[in-house]
């Protein structure tokens, strides 16, 4: 893959999942009359803090300044595959096919990764899952594509997880969801899919890396190291 990142001036820390990193505004101070013509202090409401329905229509249009050329997207577009108040993360496809992600932030930070040749991931010909995008984005978000089967659900040592039904990709023969855990998790999710009348549980890689100090983190099902 190739990666292009514009990072434009960021003052502080830069997270998706943080609304702010100055914290709180306080309120100005203002001063109006009194019937006996003397000053009393009042205080101005704050500004409304940005939804996640605003922040994602900004981000959006950072994204599509910044994904252009050949990693352009294609005619779907942009889809959604997670977003808070601080951004969101997008992936979609080339005009010729090629899987491509990116991050938008509130606070003007982008980055786009695009796979180089033409038709990537390739469709397989059996039901499978494709692993697509694993980084900390909103929270640690892992976005996975279905081909050939349909998802049901996910779950965690058996708690239910919630699957986000991002789109469809490659013609309509891959559909692509998303989970999202607050930190980074280590280990394997299960997948419950439906292929025709009969229904299988696949598992899923959380992440691909060793961690000498996993202990650290939080975990689901088998360790994949």
């Amino acid at each position: 893959m190739t990666r292009r990142t514009a990072v434009a001036a960021v003052m502080g820390c830069v997270v998706l999942a943080a609304a702010s990193c100055a914290g709180p505004e306080r309120p100005a101070a203002t001063a109006t009359a009194t019937a006996d013509g003397k000053g009393a202090a009042s205080t101005s409401a704050s500004p409304a803090p940005p939804t996640v329905d605003d922040a994602v229509a900004a981000a959006r249009e950072r994204m599509t300044a910044a994904a252009t050329g050949r990693d352009a997207p294609g005619p779907e577009g942009l889809l959604v595959a997670a977003e808070s108040t601080g951004g969101a993360l997008f992936v979609w496809e080339s005009s010729d096919g090629r899987f491509c992600h990116g991050t938008a932030t509130g606070v003007g930070v982008t980055s786009v990764a695009c796979f180089t040749r033409p038709h990537t991931p390739p469709v397989g010909k059996e039901p499978r899952l494709v692993p697509l995008v694993r980084m900390m984005a909103t929270g640690w978000n892992v976005v996975f594509g279905a081909e050939h089967e349909t998802v049901e659900s996910v779950t965690c040592d058996g708690v239910p997880v919630r699957v986000k039904d991002v789109g469809v990709m490659a013609d309509g023969r891959r559909s692509v969801h998303a989970v999202e855990f607050p930190d980074l998790t280590l280990g394997t999710v299960s997948v419950r899919v439906r292929r025709g009348s009969g229904v299988v549980t696949e598992t899923l890689a959380l992440e691909t890396f060793a961690k000498k100090d996993a202990a650290r983190f939080a975990s689901c099902g088998e360790p994949t190291s």
